[in-house]
């Protein structure tokens, strides 16, 4: 399976360099179009193998309705020509080279339609999985049948229900070992249909305000806490820090260092996947009695950039605070917001609850019951408005704001709601 990998990244990136100069020819306006007898393609008069859409594989087919074969089909037909040149490459299973190619053709889909950037070369330590087409792999009991690789024997995590089928079938190598991923099916089970304006029920949605020392603030009050603060994570990133120190010690190129370095990815492992299990168990808490969920369009790559230099009339720079914000961009990537409204959408998917991203703007200066929106009104963890003397949780302040835009949003009068939550006395005021 190691030497699989290794093909298939060499495969992968000879691939992509192939369509990445045809993306380059067609995109630059000087080059003319001349026609290639050979293929019968176009192609550019400085690099005659380069064809419009690709150079490998045989860019036509014998159906007269689509003669012409797409990126994908024209490099799929290259596979036997490959086979024959590097035979090695014969001890690989089909299927699974075709699911890469197919890997490397939504890759492109997905940049043309801007929703990813320009795919990019894989390194060795970011390929580490391998696919199988549905109806490949076979199942008995706690062993498992891989085509090209055989029988082997497995850890059954939890049974397939009855009625479900395995589709694809992706091998994934990690830091603890090699693992299995099956996709199953059930076609009996209806997909549910989002709900629409007239189902939802304007008390049943909730606004949630992501952040670091609390995970999700709700608009009803509720909050969740996040689990990188309590002690065991604590620990736990103490360990980390550990270990990478005594790794990066090691000398260079010597058997000690390899082995400090698996015991620090081991431990990045484990990390990952307790915050995974915490980010299932809260989607499933912000989902329970829900009619929508509100969230916030946070620009994260954007609030983890590096500060701008500040040159100064020495010829040097000034402070910018960049060695402050690092502490920041840890904590918002160990918090993985992105990550958990992904989670969020899709156990939502399943009982047709819409998931609404709103624009984030003043959503934690805004108060909510005067509408009155000032920087003064919030001071850390307290939000007191400067005009009516409302005040709450900055947070859950925040998740109710985000609630009413919410609701405009989805078309429902935030006016016909109860009166905001929290009261304000003389004396509780001056407390705060």
């Amino acid at each position: 399976m190691n030497r699989w990998l290794d093909m298939l990244l060499a495969q992968y990136n000879y691939l992509l360099r192939d369509r990445n100069e045809s993306y380059d020819q067609v995109r630059s306006p000087r080059l003319g179009n001349y026609c290639d007898f050979k293929s019968k393609g176009e192609a550019c008069p400085l690099t005659c193998s380069v064809n419009k859409s690709h150079s490998i594989g045989y860019p036509w087919k014998k159906s007269q309705k689509n003669p012409r074969r797409n990126a994908y089909e024209a490099q799929s037909s290259s596979l036997p020509t490959l086979k024959k040149e590097r035979p090695w490459y014969k001890t690989i299973n089909s299927t699974v080279l075709q699911q890469t190619l197919r890997q490397l053709d939504v890759a492109f889909s997905k940049f043309f339609k801007g929703e990813t950037e320009h795919p990019k070369p894989k390194r060795r330590s970011r390929f580490r999985s391998f696919k199988y087409a549905p109806g490949q792999v076979k199942l008995d009991g706690n062993q498992i049948y891989l085509p090209g690789i055989g029988w082997m024997r497995f850890h059954k995590s939890r049974p397939i229900p009855d009625g479900f089928t395995v589709k694809s079938v992706t091998v994934r190598r990690k830091a603890r070992g090699w693992f299995v991923s099956l996709q199953i099916e059930d076609k009996s089970v209806p997909d549910p249909s989002v709900k629409t304006k007239g189902e939802i029920d304007a008390s049943r949605v909730k606004g949630c305000d992501l952040g670091i020392k609390k995970l999700v603030s709700i608009s009803n009050g509720e909050i969740i806490s996040n689990p990188a603060n309590d002690k065991k994570s604590k620990r736990q990133a103490r360990r980390l820090r550990l270990r990478q120190r005594s790794a990066s010690r090691k000398k260079k190129g010597s058997k000690n260092r390899k082995k400090s370095f698996s015991r620090v990815a081991s431990l990045h492992d484990r990390i990952t996947d307790k915050r995974r299990a915490y980010h299932w168990e809260t989607a499933k808490t912000l989902t329970n009695e829900a009619d929508a969920l509100i969230f916030e369009d946070l620009n994260i790559k954007g609030m983890k950039s590096r500060c701008k230099p500040k040159p100064n009339e020495n010829g040097g720079y000034e402070r910018n605070g960049q060695s402050a914000k690092r502490g920041l961009n840890r904590a918002i990537s160990n918090a993985a917001w992105g990550e958990l409204v992904k989670k969020v959408e899709v156990v939502a998917a399943k009982s047709g609850i819409p998931v609404i991203k709103i624009n984030p703007k003043h959503t934690s200066q805004r108060c909510p019951k005067c509408h009155h929106t000032s920087g003064s009104n919030r001071k850390k963890e307290k939000f007191v408005c400067t005009e009516c003397g409302y005040h709450d949780d900055a947070d859950v302040n925040g998740a109710v704001n985000i609630k009413m835009r919410g609701l405009k949003k989805l078309g429902i009068d935030p006016t016909q709601l109860p009166s905001v939550r929290g009261k304000v006395t003389p004396t509780e005021l001056t407390a705060i």
